[in-house]
Protein backbone atom coordinates (compact mmCIF):
# COMPACT_ATOMS: atom_id res chain seq x y z
CA UNK A 1 0.00 0.00 0.00
CA UNK A 2 2.60 2.39 0.72
CA UNK A 3 4.93 1.02 -2.07
CA UNK A 4 2.01 2.82 -4.13
CA UNK A 5 1.35 5.78 -1.82
CA UNK A 6 5.22 6.56 -2.64
CA UNK A 7 5.12 6.44 -6.02
CA UNK A 8 2.70 8.70 -6.63
CA UNK A 9 2.31 12.59 -7.42
CA UNK A 10 0.37 13.64 -4.51
CA UNK A 11 2.39 11.11 -2.03
CA UNK A 12 2.60 12.48 1.54
CA UNK A 13 -0.49 14.50 0.62
CA UNK A 14 -2.59 11.75 0.87
CA UNK A 15 -0.43 9.30 2.87
CA UNK A 16 -2.54 10.43 5.93
CA UNK A 17 -5.44 10.66 4.38
CA UNK A 18 -5.59 6.93 3.64
CA UNK A 19 -5.27 5.65 7.40
CA UNK A 20 -4.72 2.55 6.79
CA UNK A 21 -7.85 1.25 4.67
CA UNK A 22 -6.46 -2.16 5.32
CA UNK A 23 -6.92 -2.85 8.63
CA UNK A 24 -10.20 -4.86 9.10
CA UNK A 25 -13.11 -2.83 10.70
CA UNK A 26 -14.59 -5.53 12.12
CA UNK A 27 -11.61 -5.08 15.28
CA UNK A 28 -14.04 -2.40 16.54
CA UNK A 29 -16.11 -4.67 17.63
CA UNK A 30 -14.05 -5.98 20.37
CA UNK A 31 -13.88 -2.77 21.97
CA UNK A 32 -17.16 -1.24 24.02
CA UNK A 33 -16.13 2.23 23.03
CA UNK A 34 -17.16 4.92 25.88
CA UNK A 35 -19.27 7.88 24.45
CA UNK A 36 -19.17 10.76 25.91
CA UNK A 37 -20.15 14.65 25.26
CA UNK A 38 -17.15 15.47 27.55
CA UNK A 39 -14.45 15.89 25.49
CA UNK A 40 -13.54 18.68 22.71
CA UNK A 41 -12.66 16.45 20.02
CA UNK A 42 -14.13 13.99 17.91
CA UNK A 43 -12.61 11.13 20.11
CA UNK A 44 -9.67 10.69 22.83
CA UNK A 45 -7.19 7.71 23.27
CA UNK A 46 -5.74 6.98 26.44
CA UNK A 47 -6.04 11.19 27.23
CA UNK A 48 -4.84 11.78 23.79
CA UNK A 49 -7.46 13.92 21.75
CA UNK A 50 -8.34 13.68 17.82
CA UNK A 51 -9.85 16.99 16.44
CA UNK A 52 -12.53 18.07 15.06
CA UNK A 53 -10.22 19.72 12.24
CA UNK A 54 -8.64 16.29 11.79
CA UNK A 55 -11.62 14.62 11.41
CA UNK A 56 -13.17 16.77 9.29
CA UNK A 57 -10.13 17.15 6.76
CA UNK A 58 -10.52 13.30 6.08
CA UNK A 59 -14.03 13.21 6.29
CA UNK A 60 -14.25 16.03 3.42
CA UNK A 61 -11.11 13.55 1.67
CA UNK A 62 -13.02 10.71 1.80
CA UNK A 63 -16.64 12.52 0.40
CA UNK A 64 -14.64 14.36 -2.26
CA UNK A 65 -12.97 10.36 -3.43
CA UNK A 66 -15.86 9.32 -3.34
CA UNK A 67 -17.93 12.74 -5.39
CA UNK A 68 -15.19 12.71 -7.79
CA UNK A 69 -15.98 8.82 -8.89
CA UNK A 70 -19.54 10.37 -9.52
CA UNK A 71 -21.29 8.00 -6.53
CA UNK A 72 -23.67 8.56 -4.87
CA UNK A 73 -23.39 8.74 -0.66
CA UNK A 74 -26.65 10.57 0.77
CA UNK A 75 -27.12 7.15 2.27
CA UNK A 76 -23.97 6.50 2.87
CA UNK A 77 -22.82 9.46 5.33
CA UNK A 78 -23.17 8.07 8.67
CA UNK A 79 -21.24 5.03 7.71
CA UNK A 80 -18.43 6.73 5.99
CA UNK A 81 -18.07 9.24 9.47
CA UNK A 82 -17.90 5.91 11.28
CA UNK A 83 -15.22 4.25 9.28
CA UNK A 84 -12.68 7.80 9.10
CA UNK A 85 -13.24 7.96 12.86
CA UNK A 86 -12.29 4.10 13.54
CA UNK A 87 -9.32 4.97 10.77
CA UNK A 88 -8.18 7.83 13.04
CA UNK A 89 -8.58 5.55 16.32
CA UNK A 90 -6.11 2.76 14.44
CA UNK A 91 -3.75 5.78 13.39
CA UNK A 92 -3.52 7.21 17.29
CA UNK A 93 -3.45 3.68 18.75
CA UNK A 94 -0.17 3.14 16.36
CA UNK A 95 1.23 6.57 17.16
CA UNK A 96 1.60 6.13 20.52
CA UNK A 97 3.23 2.45 20.53
CA UNK A 98 5.49 4.55 17.94
CA UNK A 99 6.26 7.18 20.61
CA UNK A 100 6.87 4.64 23.52
CA UNK A 101 8.96 3.07 21.46
CA UNK A 102 10.81 5.61 20.52
CA UNK A 103 10.82 5.79 16.96
CA UNK A 104 8.94 9.05 16.03
CA UNK A 105 9.94 11.36 13.18
CA UNK A 106 12.05 13.69 13.57
CA UNK A 107 11.79 17.06 12.14
CA UNK A 108 14.23 16.36 9.83
CA UNK A 109 12.43 13.57 8.38
CA UNK A 110 9.12 15.66 8.26
CA UNK A 111 11.07 18.69 6.41
CA UNK A 112 13.08 16.08 3.78
CA UNK A 113 9.51 14.50 2.85
CA UNK A 114 7.75 17.99 2.16
CA UNK A 115 10.74 18.88 0.52
CA UNK A 116 10.41 15.64 -1.87
CA UNK A 117 7.07 16.04 -2.53
CA UNK A 118 6.80 16.78 -6.23
CA UNK A 119 3.12 18.97 -5.60
CA UNK A 120 5.17 21.41 -3.96
CA UNK A 121 8.21 22.05 -6.55
CA UNK A 122 8.75 24.12 -8.86
CA UNK A 123 10.83 22.82 -12.09
CA UNK A 124 12.36 20.14 -10.20
CA UNK A 125 12.54 22.06 -6.60
CA UNK A 126 10.84 22.72 -3.93
CA UNK A 127 8.96 25.95 -3.51
CA UNK A 128 8.29 27.49 -0.23
CA UNK A 129 5.20 29.41 -2.30
CA UNK A 130 3.85 26.64 -4.10
CA UNK A 131 4.05 24.85 -0.32
CA UNK A 132 1.52 27.75 1.28
CA UNK A 133 -0.75 27.94 -1.77
CA UNK A 134 -1.49 24.18 -1.99
CA UNK A 135 -1.99 23.86 1.45
CA UNK A 136 -4.20 27.11 1.24
CA UNK A 137 -6.41 25.55 -1.45
CA UNK A 138 -7.07 22.70 0.58
CA UNK A 139 -7.89 24.35 4.06
CA UNK A 140 -5.43 23.42 6.25
CA UNK A 141 -2.49 25.55 7.82
CA UNK A 142 1.31 24.44 7.24
CA UNK A 143 1.84 23.31 11.08
CA UNK A 144 -1.86 20.77 10.91
CA UNK A 145 -0.08 19.38 7.48
CA UNK A 146 3.20 18.96 9.29
CA UNK A 147 1.43 17.20 12.50
CA UNK A 148 -0.18 14.61 10.42
CA UNK A 149 2.99 13.96 8.15
CA UNK A 150 4.93 13.44 11.27
CA UNK A 151 2.40 11.27 13.02
CA UNK A 152 1.99 9.07 9.57
CA UNK A 153 5.78 8.74 9.31
CA UNK A 154 6.11 7.69 12.84
CA UNK A 155 3.58 5.19 12.09
CA UNK A 156 5.83 4.03 9.24
CA UNK A 157 8.53 3.19 11.80
CA UNK A 158 5.88 1.32 13.41
CA UNK A 159 4.81 -0.82 10.77
CA UNK A 160 8.15 -1.31 8.81
CA UNK A 161 9.33 -2.64 12.49
CA UNK A 162 5.84 -5.23 11.97
CA UNK A 163 6.76 -5.88 8.84
CA UNK A 164 10.03 -7.33 9.17
CA UNK A 165 8.82 -10.01 11.53
CA UNK A 166 6.98 -11.72 8.58
CA UNK A 167 8.32 -14.39 7.61
CA UNK A 168 7.35 -17.29 4.92
CA UNK A 169 8.65 -20.79 4.31
CA UNK A 170 9.08 -22.00 1.08
CA UNK A 171 7.30 -24.99 1.65
CA UNK A 172 3.90 -22.86 3.07
CA UNK A 173 4.66 -21.08 -0.43
CA UNK A 174 5.33 -24.31 -2.29
CA UNK A 175 1.94 -25.43 -0.61
CA UNK A 176 -0.03 -22.39 -0.55
CA UNK A 177 0.97 -22.34 -4.69
CA UNK A 178 -0.39 -25.53 -4.94
CA UNK A 179 -3.76 -25.13 -3.48
CA UNK A 180 -4.16 -22.16 -5.75
CA UNK A 181 -3.36 -23.52 -8.66
CA UNK A 182 -5.41 -26.76 -8.70
CA UNK A 183 -7.68 -27.43 -11.07
CA UNK A 184 -10.93 -28.45 -10.38
CA UNK A 185 -14.09 -29.64 -12.29
CA UNK A 186 -17.27 -28.98 -9.73
CA UNK A 187 -21.29 -28.91 -9.36
CA UNK A 188 -22.05 -26.33 -7.29
CA UNK A 189 -25.29 -25.19 -5.29
CA UNK A 190 -26.29 -21.92 -4.20
CA UNK A 191 -28.70 -20.86 -1.42
CA UNK A 192 -29.68 -17.36 -1.15
CA UNK A 193 -31.49 -16.15 2.01
CA UNK A 194 -34.97 -14.62 1.59
CA UNK A 195 -34.48 -11.23 3.21
CA UNK A 196 -37.83 -9.21 3.20
CA UNK A 197 -38.33 -5.12 4.14
CA UNK A 198 -41.99 -3.69 4.61
CA UNK A 199 -42.98 -0.40 2.83
CA UNK A 200 -43.30 0.95 6.24
CA UNK A 201 -39.69 -0.14 7.10
CA UNK A 202 -38.41 1.85 4.46
CA UNK A 203 -40.93 4.64 5.06
CA UNK A 204 -39.66 4.77 8.46
CA UNK A 205 -35.71 4.60 7.16
CA UNK A 206 -36.40 7.58 5.01
CA UNK A 207 -38.19 9.35 7.92
CA UNK A 208 -35.37 8.83 10.59
CA UNK A 209 -32.60 9.64 7.97
CA UNK A 210 -33.67 12.88 6.81
CA UNK A 211 -30.01 14.56 6.72
CA UNK A 212 -28.48 11.37 4.35
CA UNK A 213 -31.10 12.12 1.75
CA UNK A 214 -30.96 15.96 1.90
CA UNK A 215 -30.68 18.08 -1.20
CA UNK A 216 -30.06 21.07 1.30
CA UNK A 217 -30.85 22.60 4.45
CA UNK A 218 -32.67 25.51 5.59
CA UNK A 219 -33.42 27.62 8.65
CA UNK A 220 -37.17 28.21 9.27
CA UNK A 221 -37.51 31.89 10.02
CA UNK A 222 -40.01 34.55 11.39
CA UNK A 223 -38.89 38.17 10.72
CA UNK A 224 -40.94 40.84 12.02
CA UNK A 225 -40.75 44.05 11.30
CA UNK A 226 -42.25 47.16 13.24
CA UNK A 227 -42.19 50.81 12.37
CA UNK A 228 -43.68 53.62 14.00
CA UNK A 229 -44.09 57.54 13.79
CA UNK A 230 -42.99 57.96 17.10
CA UNK A 231 -38.94 56.56 17.05
CA UNK A 232 -39.15 55.80 20.52
CA UNK A 233 -42.87 54.46 20.73
CA UNK A 234 -41.31 51.99 17.38
CA UNK A 235 -38.17 50.63 20.07
CA UNK A 236 -40.50 49.99 23.16
CA UNK A 237 -42.96 47.75 20.83
CA UNK A 238 -39.64 46.27 19.04
CA UNK A 239 -38.61 45.43 22.91
CA UNK A 240 -42.01 44.47 23.83
CA UNK A 241 -42.03 41.87 20.64
CA UNK A 242 -38.08 40.52 21.35
CA UNK A 243 -39.52 39.44 24.74
CA UNK A 244 -42.65 38.05 23.47
CA UNK A 245 -40.25 35.76 20.84
CA UNK A 246 -37.95 35.15 23.58
CA UNK A 247 -40.84 33.55 26.24
CA UNK A 248 -41.61 31.01 22.83
CA UNK A 249 -44.91 33.38 22.08
CA UNK A 250 -46.30 34.89 19.29
CA UNK A 251 -46.83 38.11 19.08
CA UNK A 252 -49.72 40.52 18.08
CA UNK A 253 -49.80 41.75 14.51
CA UNK A 254 -51.11 45.44 13.61
CA UNK A 255 -50.27 47.98 12.15
CA UNK A 256 -47.14 49.27 13.30
CA UNK A 257 -45.97 45.74 13.40
CA UNK A 258 -45.11 43.38 10.09
CA UNK A 259 -44.48 40.14 9.65
CA UNK A 260 -42.10 40.32 6.02
CA UNK A 261 -41.34 36.72 6.49
CA UNK A 262 -42.38 33.44 7.15
CA UNK A 263 -40.52 30.30 5.89
CA UNK A 264 -37.29 28.37 5.30
CA UNK A 265 -34.38 29.94 3.94
CA UNK A 266 -32.41 28.08 1.65
CA UNK A 267 -30.31 30.62 0.06
CA UNK A 268 -29.14 34.29 0.98
CA UNK A 269 -31.26 35.46 -2.16
CA UNK A 270 -34.62 35.02 -0.40
CA UNK A 271 -33.69 37.92 1.77
CA UNK A 272 -32.64 40.31 -0.68
CA UNK A 273 -35.80 42.82 -0.15
CA UNK A 274 -33.93 42.96 3.21
CA UNK A 275 -31.60 46.15 4.43
CA UNK A 276 -27.51 44.30 4.67
CA UNK A 277 -27.28 44.58 8.44
CA UNK A 278 -30.88 42.85 8.91
CA UNK A 279 -29.81 39.90 6.21
CA UNK A 280 -26.54 39.50 7.90
CA UNK A 281 -28.11 39.12 11.48
CA UNK A 282 -30.52 36.33 10.23
CA UNK A 283 -28.14 34.86 8.58
CA UNK A 284 -26.33 34.24 11.64
CA UNK A 285 -28.93 32.73 13.78
CA UNK A 286 -28.44 28.75 14.83
CA UNK A 287 -29.88 27.03 17.48
CA UNK A 288 -26.99 28.59 19.81
CA UNK A 289 -28.16 32.43 18.66
CA UNK A 290 -32.02 31.65 17.91
CA UNK A 291 -33.20 35.32 18.40
CA UNK A 292 -31.89 38.50 16.62
CA UNK A 293 -32.93 42.55 17.65
CA UNK A 294 -31.79 44.96 14.55
CA UNK A 295 -32.56 48.55 14.23
CA UNK A 296 -32.15 49.50 10.33
CA UNK A 297 -32.38 52.67 9.11
CA UNK A 298 -36.58 51.44 7.73
CA UNK A 299 -37.40 50.47 11.25
CA UNK A 300 -36.69 47.79 13.90
CA UNK A 301 -36.59 43.74 13.00
CA UNK A 302 -36.94 41.13 15.24
CA UNK A 303 -36.25 37.52 14.10
CA UNK A 304 -36.80 34.22 15.08
CA UNK A 305 -35.21 30.89 14.66
CA UNK A 306 -37.03 27.65 14.75
CA UNK A 307 -34.62 25.16 13.58
CA UNK A 308 -33.50 23.48 10.55
CA UNK A 309 -35.67 22.42 7.89
CA UNK A 310 -34.47 19.64 5.28
CA UNK A 311 -35.23 19.77 1.79
CA UNK A 312 -35.01 16.02 1.44
CA UNK A 313 -34.37 13.50 -2.42
CA UNK A 314 -38.57 12.26 -3.01
CA UNK A 315 -39.03 9.31 -1.39
CA UNK A 316 -40.15 7.15 -4.49
CA UNK A 317 -36.84 8.37 -5.60
CA UNK A 318 -35.01 6.54 -3.00
CA UNK A 319 -37.13 3.77 -2.45
CA UNK A 320 -35.32 1.10 -4.14
CA UNK A 321 -31.81 2.16 -2.48
CA UNK A 322 -33.34 2.57 1.03
CA UNK A 323 -34.72 -1.45 0.38
CA UNK A 324 -31.40 -2.25 -0.87
CA UNK A 325 -29.46 -0.96 2.15
CA UNK A 326 -31.86 -2.80 5.05
CA UNK A 327 -31.71 -5.79 3.03
CA UNK A 328 -27.90 -5.76 3.42
CA UNK A 329 -28.22 -5.31 7.03
CA UNK A 330 -30.41 -7.92 8.06
CA UNK A 331 -28.35 -10.30 5.47
CA UNK A 332 -25.84 -11.53 8.51
CA UNK A 333 -28.12 -12.46 10.36
CA UNK A 334 -30.01 -13.87 8.07
CA UNK A 335 -27.17 -16.16 6.39
CA UNK A 336 -26.49 -17.11 9.63
CA UNK A 337 -29.74 -18.43 10.57
CA UNK A 338 -29.88 -20.23 7.10
CA UNK A 339 -26.72 -21.71 7.83
CA UNK A 340 -27.51 -23.06 11.12
CA UNK A 341 -30.35 -24.65 9.87
CA UNK A 342 -28.74 -26.18 6.41
CA UNK A 343 -25.81 -27.56 8.66
CA UNK A 344 -27.88 -29.80 10.83
CA UNK A 345 -28.52 -32.18 7.68
CA UNK A 346 -26.46 -31.09 5.19
CA UNK A 347 -29.16 -31.18 2.16
CA UNK A 348 -29.54 -28.06 0.70
CA UNK A 349 -32.37 -30.00 -2.07
CA UNK A 350 -35.73 -28.79 -0.20
CA UNK A 351 -34.16 -24.73 0.00
CA UNK A 352 -34.41 -24.84 -4.20
CA UNK A 353 -30.70 -23.83 -4.71
CA UNK A 354 -29.15 -22.42 -7.89
CA UNK A 355 -26.90 -25.16 -9.90
CA UNK A 356 -23.86 -24.11 -11.73
CA UNK A 357 -21.26 -26.08 -13.28
CA UNK A 358 -17.48 -24.98 -12.36
CA UNK A 359 -14.36 -25.17 -14.17
CA UNK A 360 -11.15 -23.97 -13.40
CA UNK A 361 -8.47 -23.04 -10.42
CA UNK A 362 -8.96 -23.51 -6.96
CA UNK A 363 -7.86 -19.33 -7.05
CA UNK A 364 -10.38 -18.98 -9.51
CA UNK A 365 -13.22 -20.87 -7.32
CA UNK A 366 -12.41 -18.53 -4.38
CA UNK A 367 -12.09 -15.16 -6.20
CA UNK A 368 -15.85 -16.21 -8.08
CA UNK A 369 -17.58 -17.47 -5.20
CA UNK A 370 -16.47 -15.15 -2.46
CA UNK A 371 -15.12 -18.00 -0.29
CA UNK A 372 -13.36 -17.10 2.93
CA UNK A 373 -9.57 -18.70 3.70
CA UNK A 374 -10.69 -21.43 6.11
CA UNK A 375 -12.82 -22.89 3.90
CA UNK A 376 -10.23 -23.52 0.93
CA UNK A 377 -8.08 -26.34 2.63
CA UNK A 378 -11.04 -28.12 3.06
CA UNK A 379 -12.16 -27.93 -0.43
CA UNK A 380 -8.66 -28.65 -1.35
CA UNK A 381 -8.88 -32.09 0.83
CA UNK A 382 -11.97 -33.22 -1.21
CA UNK A 383 -11.70 -36.06 -3.64
CA UNK A 384 -13.44 -36.81 -6.46
CA UNK A 385 -16.63 -37.35 -6.39
CA UNK A 386 -16.51 -35.94 -2.53
CA UNK A 387 -19.07 -33.17 -1.59
CA UNK A 388 -18.20 -30.40 0.62
CA UNK A 389 -19.97 -29.06 4.25
CA UNK A 390 -22.03 -26.03 3.71
CA UNK A 391 -20.35 -23.17 3.30
CA UNK A 392 -21.22 -20.02 4.48
CA UNK A 393 -19.70 -16.88 2.01
CA UNK A 394 -20.82 -12.93 2.89
CA UNK A 395 -23.83 -13.47 0.31
CA UNK A 396 -24.64 -17.41 0.39
CA UNK A 397 -24.14 -20.59 1.30
CA UNK A 398 -22.98 -22.63 -0.99
CA UNK A 399 -21.69 -26.75 -1.26
CA UNK A 400 -19.49 -28.13 -3.66
CA UNK A 401 -19.47 -31.63 -5.17
CA UNK A 402 -15.77 -32.00 -6.72
CA UNK A 403 -15.94 -33.70 -10.16
CA UNK A 404 -11.93 -33.62 -11.51
CA UNK A 405 -9.64 -32.89 -9.60
CA UNK A 406 -5.02 -32.07 -11.04
CA UNK A 407 -2.65 -30.57 -9.02
CA UNK A 408 -0.24 -27.87 -11.35
CA UNK A 409 2.88 -29.08 -12.72
CA UNK A 410 5.80 -28.54 -10.62
CA UNK A 411 6.77 -25.83 -13.36
CA UNK A 412 3.50 -24.12 -13.05
CA UNK A 413 4.24 -23.98 -9.37
CA UNK A 414 7.44 -22.83 -9.59
CA UNK A 415 6.21 -20.04 -12.13
CA UNK A 416 3.76 -18.50 -9.55
CA UNK A 417 5.44 -19.14 -6.08
CA UNK A 418 7.47 -15.76 -6.43
CA UNK A 419 4.08 -13.76 -7.24
CA UNK A 420 2.78 -15.97 -4.36
CA UNK A 421 4.80 -15.38 -1.75
CA UNK A 422 3.96 -10.94 -1.75
CA UNK A 423 0.62 -11.93 -1.68
CA UNK A 424 1.00 -14.45 1.36
CA UNK A 425 3.31 -11.85 2.91
CA UNK A 426 0.57 -9.32 2.61
CA UNK A 427 -1.96 -11.61 4.63
CA UNK A 428 0.08 -12.39 7.05
CA UNK A 429 0.94 -8.73 7.85
CA UNK A 430 -2.80 -7.80 7.54
CA UNK A 431 -3.14 -10.63 10.20
CA UNK A 432 -0.15 -9.58 12.52
CA UNK A 433 -1.57 -5.64 12.17
CA UNK A 434 -5.01 -6.65 13.30
CA UNK A 435 -4.26 -8.96 16.35
CA UNK A 436 -1.54 -5.97 17.36
CA UNK A 437 -4.73 -3.30 17.38
CA UNK A 438 -6.30 -5.97 18.70
CA UNK A 439 -4.03 -5.82 21.91
CA UNK A 440 -3.72 -2.60 21.75
CA UNK A 441 -7.73 -1.68 22.01
CA UNK A 442 -7.99 -4.22 24.89
CA UNK A 443 -5.72 -2.10 27.15
CA UNK A 444 -7.13 1.36 25.84
CA UNK A 445 -9.54 3.77 26.95
CA UNK A 446 -11.70 5.44 24.43
CA UNK A 447 -13.85 8.01 24.49
CA UNK A 448 -15.99 8.97 21.61
CA UNK A 449 -17.87 12.66 21.26
CA UNK A 450 -21.57 10.52 19.64
CA UNK A 451 -23.06 14.12 20.00
CA UNK A 452 -20.62 15.85 17.28
CA UNK A 453 -21.02 12.77 15.38
CA UNK A 454 -24.57 13.25 14.84
CA UNK A 455 -24.31 16.74 13.88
Amino acid sequence: MFDKIAGSKWKNIVLYITVFAFVGTGLIAILLYKFSGQINGVAEVNGEEISIQEFNYNYQNVVSMYEQQKIDISSLKNEIKKQVLDNLIDKELLYQEAKKEGILATKEEVKQEILSIPAFQQNGKFSKDLYLSTLSSLGIAPEFFEKLLQKDLSVQHLLAILQSSVYISDEEVETFTKKQLTKISADIKIIKPQITVSDEEIKNYYQNHQKDFSLETGKKIKIYKIVAKDQQKAEEKAKEIFLTLKSDKEPVLNKDVEKVFDGTIYKEEQLSNLPEDVKKDVLSLSKDKNISFTKSTDGFYISKYYGEEIKAIPFETVKEQIAQKLKLEKQPKALEELYKEISKNNDLSKYNPISESFNGTLQELIAKYGIKSDDVNPIYKLKEGEISKPLKTDENILQIKINTKQEPTKEETENMKKGMLSIMKAEKFNNILQMYLDKLKEKSKIKINKRLLEE
